[in-house]
């Protein structure tokens, strides 16, 4: 059930990059609209092994990129407001290689290069992405996976630390899921192990961490596509900072140290005849191994995952995604904070190879404990809205243009060093097989 958070942090940090192509082929010959399906049709084969290349290349012009508020110092050259044009070149391959009708194996790697026309040589950045994944299915309902995912990137400022950072990213995981063929009763149990790595070195100092997560849920198929189940999930985080809530004057860093209980309720699968996806709601709590003076050593907090899709038709999507989660802080007097995320995605596929969309966000960001930033003490919290409309045409089934606009926000309770506000617009060219 933990997979949805990986769509939580994607709705927290919008790309603003106009859609690659999504089309899985004319929908005037086909008949049919597949979102959730890149390459269907022009990959290459070698026996059973199928190769899906991709090139992008993107025109984008950025208002704000280092996301600081108007007449605020800021940003890597000391400027408050910078716009830019940037050209982004994405270049990668997916492999998929199924045999015995049983086994699947999928490997990929991406490659992005992005240009600013502004201070390249400090903005300039390289990112990259790996990923292994296998499964296994048995004749019995039993299906096995594991795997690895990698990235080496620079984030966006469109977060807590209100500046880009380079970092890197390993998750490994397996999972075990039991869907009867027969019967009512499905189970399933998860592990992973996350490291997170800063370069910047007071960054790294307050985020280098590792996360493990262990779970296991218990279900009862109501439908043949549909299971209604109770999890529940052990976390682990451990930072790299000594094990002391003793603050260090010159660092301003403290430990961190967390364990969490989460107990959920949910169902996925198809819930109607147009509707598919997840309802999860449930409740955390988190114990901290020591507190700083004043503050708590537990906390507990309702949490949400939850996205649903709407197939209004054959040619439209309207998704809806709704999240509530801890996210760590690096702020010395929050050891997290709570994002609450709502996301409304609409799709449409026109005549003459047209397909369109609009994107709308909400976000808020709470903090538990006060906090000093320049002269005014209080508690923080952070509203972020975001919005933006796409459009991509079929030149052809491998290749695709087309243009986007985002809007984002975020309006704070320490508005002089927080608040922003970001126009982007984008064109870009994709090649995909």
């Amino acid at each position: 059930m933990r997979k949805l958070l990986v769509v939580v942090a994607v709705v927290i940090g919008l790309s603003p990059v106009v859609r690659a192509n999504q089309s899985d082929g004319d929908w005037l010959a086909q008949n049919r609209w597949d979102w959730f399906t890149q390459y269907k049709q022009g990959n290459l084969h070698y026996d059973q092994l199928a190769l899906h290349p991709y090139y992008t290349e993107s025109e984008i012009y950025d208002s704000n990129i280092y996301l600081v508020p108007h007449d605020q110092p800021g940003g890597q050259v000391g400027g408050g407001v910078v716009s830019s044009w940037i050209i982004r070149n994405d270049l990668g391959l997916e492999t998929d290689l199924p045999w015995n009708y049983v086994n699947d194996l999928k490997v990929g790697y991406d490659f992005d290069y992005d240009r600013y026309t502004t201070a390249p040589e400090v903005n300039d950045t390289i990112n990259q992405a790996a990923h292994i994944d296998y499964s296994h299915t048995s004749g019995n309902g039993m299906t096995y996976k594991a795997g690895d995912q990698y990235i080496n990137t620079t984030d966006q400022a469109f977060s807590e630390l209100v500046q880009r950072a380079r970092r890197w990213m390993n998750r490994a995981y397996v999972e075990a899921d039991y869907t009867p063929k027969e019967g009512r009763l499905a189970w399933g149990v998860n592990a992973d192990d996350e490291r997170d790595k800063y370069l910047d070195p007071t960054l790294s100092q307050a985020l280098d961490r590792y996360e493990q997560d262990f779970g296991a849920n218990v279900g009862y198929m109501v439908q043949p596509k549909t299971k209604v189940y109770v999890s529940y999930q052990y976390s682990i985080i451990h930072y790299s900072v000594p094990q002391s809530f003793i603050v260090d004057l010159s660092s301003g860093i403290a430990d961190k140290n967390n364990r969490s209980h989460t107990v959920a309720a949910g169902v996925i699968g198809q819930l109607t005849q147009k509707i598919t996806g997840q309802i999860e709601v449930g409740d955390t709590y988190r114990y901290y191994d020591a507190a700083p003076p004043g503050d708590s050593f537990v906390y507990r907090s309702p949490v949400v995952t939850t996205k649903l899709t709407w197939a209004a038709d054959k040619y439209t999507d309207v998704i809806l995604t709704l999240s509530r989660i801890y996210e760590e802080s690096i702020d010395t007097n929050n050891a997290f904070y709570y994002s609450n995320v709502a996301m409304l995605d609409l799709k449409h596929k026109f005549p003459y190879k047209f397909t369109a969309g609009i994107e709308v966000a909400a976000g808020l960001d709470q903090y538990v404990n006060q906090q000093t930033v320049g002269t005014t003490t209080g508690y923080r919290h952070d509203d972020n809205y975001q919005g933006g409309i796409w459009v991509q045409y079929d030149i052809q089934k491998w290749i695709s243009t087309g243009l986007s606009y985002v809007y984002r926000e975020r309006d704070s309770t320490f508005s002089g060093e927080y608040d922003f506000q970001d126009t982007q617009v984008a064109w870009n060219l994709a090649i995909k097989f």
